[in-house]
């Protein structure tokens, strides 16, 4: 979880506040490590920019043993462990994350309960110069055991998504904040948001239920099962091999196939099987082991957007679920859509748009949005198109070979009233757009008052299908090829902008937004208009929201279909 002034580790030891190391004068280990020195940092502040997000990484040799770890923040947590192993996430920048996991038990205590929990595993997040002072010289030595290298990467994995990160990447905390997220014996989550400086630690019941899952028994058989499973899945289904002629895929069985044999857990098995997937270049192909997410494959996309300069530049913001409005002093409509999974979302928009019946034209801000369901998309699009059209085309596998594919199907969207909006629209778009949110911009383009402004979406649509395997392990079978309006493959191109923004630096930082600034003065130039949009107030029964739940990922390019073996 991403929080601002969350945790911090002071120079000097301050009254109930205690780190590893500093609570009792401990024997010197056989070689004592300086984890600063290992780890080297220049960072004195925090970075949360996502566009500066650190990929991260860790092997055998970032394994280390502790002789005690112990923090304590006043009077609300102690985390305490006697001898443990210690697993060191580091980027070019120094040490991101910690993971202790103790061998002569460990205890919690804070007061959710009134008495001590037993700790299965401890998991930190911290600013890279503040290592020592969890970590202590005197306390660490390099005997850690190398055998517990994809346990530390399962639950570095499980647990990085859950604060200051991007995109599984590493964002860099103040110095004085600090993740805390202990994983108890046969118990709850215990996740806190420790500020060191305060001597405060914010519980976060979010987390309780959601601990890091057992790695699975591995199992020779299955292995061979679950490898020839995945491997013909793809083989049968996957469409993109069309778009993909340099992969040899009956190559890459016999190279990897051996080497998922010989695995001796399931996190290794699952690591080669990513390998192995790797080469296909492909956003849409997602693999997990007991509920992990397994990295295959990823491409750095900046992000053209600054939400917390919003309220400074548009005045009050209005937000429900994944939308955000607004209607600016000068009658420039602001609508921000940050994803489509809601299946109340097109009700939401349509109260948005009641609002602004009286403006000289509307910002439509889906810069962030990462995709979903592709009809809920449609739901709002139909808000601003005039007629009918066609803004992709599908194409899928039928037959063995790679390059047996159907015709091109026409995807369409259709007007949906009971008015349309019909003054000038500008469409934010960038990198972050995917899936079928990049639909949503091609769907946009049927607008004849729509400009399209800002950078190139992602180019990435998939329309999978989830494959369950042995082991606890899931991945997920891209079924399509997404065409654009025009024909032309969207992957790897994304949909184009029609103006492009070129930014300048620090144009998406403290109260700047250069790309919504300059959208702003384009609609400021619009006369104001003479009277409102007319039409009939849009009601619950006529928005047309007749999807289940269980409807929704049967049509949408991100949809998952989940298929047993």
């Amino acid at each position: 979880m991403k929080k601002k002034n969350a945790v911090k580790l002071l120079p000097t030891l301050g009254p109930g506040l205690a780190f590893a190391g500093l609570v009792a004068i401990l024997p010197m280990p056989t070689r004592a490590i300086d984890l600063l020195q290992r780890y080297p940092t220049k960072l004195t502040s925090g970075d949360t920019q996502p566009d500066n997000a650190r990929a991260w990484e860790f092997t055998e040799a970032d394994l280390f043993r502790v002789s005690r770890f112990s923090l304590v923040i006043g009077r609300d947590l102690r985390v305490e462990t006697g001898a443990a192993d210690l697993g060191i996430g580091h980027c070019a920048d120094g040490a991101v994350w910690a993971v202790v996991l103790p061998r002569e038990g460990g205890k919690l205590v804070s007061q959710l309960k009134s008495q001590e929990e037993a700790v299965a595993h401890v998991w930190l997040r911290f600013h890279p110069n503040q290592i020592n002072r969890l970590f202590p010289p005197d306390t660490v030595s390099a005997e850690g055991d190398r055998r517990l290298a994809a346990q530390v990467r399962r639950i570095a994995s499980h647990k990085i998504t859950s604060s200051w990160h991007a995109g599984g990447l590493a964002m860099i905390p103040e110095p004085k904040d600090l993740t805390v997220d202990v994983d108890t014996e046969g118990g709850p989550r215990r996740f806190f948001m420790v500020d060191a400086q305060a001597q405060t630690a914010e519980y976060v019941s979010a987390f309780a239920d959601r601990p890091v899952r057992p790695a699975p028994a591995m199992s020779g058989d299955l292995a061979e099962q679950a490898f020839d499973q995945l491997w013909e899945a793809f083989d049968r289904d996957y469409a993109m091999f069309a778009l993909r002629p340099e992969v040899d895929w009956a190559d890459l069985r016999e190279r990897y196939r051996p080497k998922a044999l010989q695995c001796e857990t399931a996190d290794e098995f699952a690591e080669v099987c990513a390998a192995m997937l790797r080469p296909l270049r492909d956003l849409h192909v997602w693999l997990t082991v007991a509920g992990r997410n397994v990295p295959v494959f990823n491409r750095p996309r900046s992000a053209n957007s600054n939400p917390s300069a919003h309220r400074a530049i548009l005045g009050d913001l209005k937000r429900k679920g994944s939308v955000q409005w607004a209607v600016t002093a000068d009658k420039i409509g602001f609508l921000a859509i940050y994803g489509w999974n809601e299946a109340a979302l097109p009700e939401q928009c349509d109260a948005a748009l009641e609002e602004m019946r009286d403006t000289r034209g509307l910002l439509l801000d889906v810069r962030l949005n990462g995709g979903g369901s592709e009809p809920l998309a449609r739901e709002v699009a139909g808000r601003f198109l005039p007629k009918e059209f066609v803004y992709a085309f599908s194409q899928f596998r039928n037959g063995s070979a790679h390059t047996n594919l159907t015709e091109k199907y026409e995807r369409k969207v259709t007007p949906r009233g009971p008015w349309r909006y019909p003054r000038p629209v500008v469409v934010l778009i960038g990198q972050k757009c995917m899936s079928s949110n990049e639909s949503f911009a091609a769907m946009m383009s049927g607008d004849p008052d729509a400009t399209i402004m800002g950078d190139h979406t992602c180019g990435s649509s998939g329309n999978p299908e989830i494959i369950h395997l042995p082991f606890d392990m899931t991945v997920s079978v891209p079924r399509w090829i997404d065409y654009l309006p025009d024909g032309t493959p969207l992957d790897e191109r994304g949909f184009q902008p029609q103006v492009r923004f070129e930014p300048g630096p620090g144009a998406f930082t403290g109260e700047r937004d250069a790309l919504l600034t300059a959208a702003l003065e384009r609609l400021r130039r619009v006369p104001l208009p003479a009277k409102p949009i007319a039409g009939e107030k849009k009601t619950r029964d006529s928005a047309g929201l007749r999807h289940t739940p269980e409807e929704l990922p049967d049509q949408g390019a991100d949809a998952r279909i989940e298929k047993e073996p």
